[in-house]
């Protein structure tokens, strides 16, 4: 699928999509801990989508209330199951499947076998879980022998790894484990504050981790708005005008809730109020430092900022996006320098800064998050682009275009093209 947008003025307010973070993570340990749970305000995109089937894969039976759902499980060692392009899922799943002790072959879309999963496969092995890899590159886990013993990750490729070990783990009493290099560590936070909600108690100290279970009584958890995605318009408004966003929670863990200060700090542009923020057009951005080791998914729409900034921004500890969905590092240089701006790579940062407004005619990618900023891009720069794989969107917010809509964006569908 392919569009053209176009939009004048941003005005009107959107509701924050739901969290996929919090949502993946509270499907899939219900499904596999065997633990009820009512989850208020799902926005169903895919990703949260991909959890919801592999529990019902795991034998849940999940009930639909408009945007909530009721998880109840009867847990069954899964077979089989399909993780489509969902990382996290992925990642979770094989924590998940060896803690559960089952016999499972995994599979999943070609992009998703190239993802690392190396540190966490490797420490897994080592209570004595068997993984077979096959030839698309994904695992057949016999987990029928694992054992309850101390281990070693290295967490320096991603969080999910930690949160894997602490899912592992969870189903044993008393249990411990040790990560090094950690990275993203509020991920982290988010894998504790859901497996405390499911009765159990995870303390750390100096990069050891202590697992211990607990009494559950069933939960109801209200699924907080997703910074990552309100980033979006968070930048369009900045220089097409005011938005209000609602279902964001201001003591958060999420990592991407540093999108807030980050903006403020370089331009006071965003007001915040009890239930909702409010940003409002600016004339002048200071420069934008980000270090993007912590918060990867900022990258691509801080990334928009510098385009058409003078005084630009700087992305530090840019290695790291080269192991996403896709390589954004060479995508957001691509994406940034088609419409016009300069760019200085260096071994510390790349820096991005306004040089000649352009209007690339066709943007061609097949990650959501590079899509997404393209589009927020196009219509600051007034630019006629037409957006390819728009359907890829759906991975991450499905509302993102009909919440475009509601603050003023016309768009235009194409469903056919010849990409060649």
């Amino acid at each position: 699928m392919e569009i053209k947008t176009k939009l004048n003025e941003a005005s009107g307010s959107i509701n924050a999509p739901s969290s996929k973070s919090y949502t993946q993570r509270y499907v899939l340990y219900s499904a596999f801990s065997n633990k009820k749970i009512k989850l208020n305000n799902i926005s169903f995109c895919n990703d949260e989508l991909i959890a919801i089937d592999i529990a019902k894969n795991c034998n849940a039976d999940i009930k639909y209330d408009k945007k909530n759902i009721i998880i109840e499980p009867d847990f069954k060692c899964p077979d089989m199951l399909y993780f489509e392009e969902s990382g996290t899922s992925y990642r979770l799943g094989i924590g998940l499947i060896s803690g559960r002790k089952c016999y499972t072959v995994t599979s999943g879309e070609r992009g998703l076998a190239s993802r690392p999963v190396k540190s966490l496969v490797d420490s897994l092995s080592s209570l004595n879980i068997k993984f077979d890899l096959m030839s698309g590159n994904f695992y057949k886990i016999d987990a029928r022998n694992a054992l309850n013993k101390y281990s070693y990750i290295d967490g320096s490729r991603s969080s999910q790894f930690i949160s894997s070990m602490l899912f592992y783990y969870s189903f044993y009493n008393n249990s411990k484990f040790h990560a090094d290099n950690i990275v993203s560590s509020n991920y982290i936070d988010i894998t504790v504050k859901c497996l405390n909600d499911f009765g159990i108690c995870v303390n750390s100290n100096d990069g050891e981790f202590i697992i211990n279970t607990g009494d559950y009584s069933e939960k109801t958890i209200d699924i907080e708005g997703d910074y990552s995605s309100i980033s979006y318009f968070i930048v369009l408004s900045l220089f097409k005008g005011k938005t209000r966003i609602y279902n964001l929670y201001n003591k958060s863990l999420q990592p991407d809730k540093k999108i807030i200060n980050l903006i403020n700090n370089a331009c006071n542009a965003i007001k915040i109020y009890d239930n909702y923020i409010e940003i409002e057009r600016v004339e002048n951005i200071n420069e934008i430092d980000i270090d993007v080791s912590e918060v990867p998914d900022l990258a691509p729409i801080i990334s928009v900022i510098g385009i058409f900034s003078e005084k630009g921004v700087k992305i530090k500890n840019y290695k790291r996006l080269k192991f996403k969905e896709s390589d954004r590092l060479n995508g957001i240089i691509g994406m940034v320098t088609k419409f016009g701006a300069s760019v200085i790579k260096n071994e510390e940062y790349i820096f991005i800064n306004r040089k000649e407004i352009k209007k690339p005619d066709i943007i061609d990618y097949d990650d959501h998050r590079m899509i997404m900023s393209s589009i927020i891009a196009g219509l600051i720069s007034n630019s006629s682009t037409v957006y390819r794989n728009v359907e890829k969107i759906n991975k991450s917010y499905s509302s993102f275009l009909n919440d475009l809509k509601k603050v003023g964006c016309e768009i235009e569908f194409t469903y056919n093209y010849n990409k060649n």
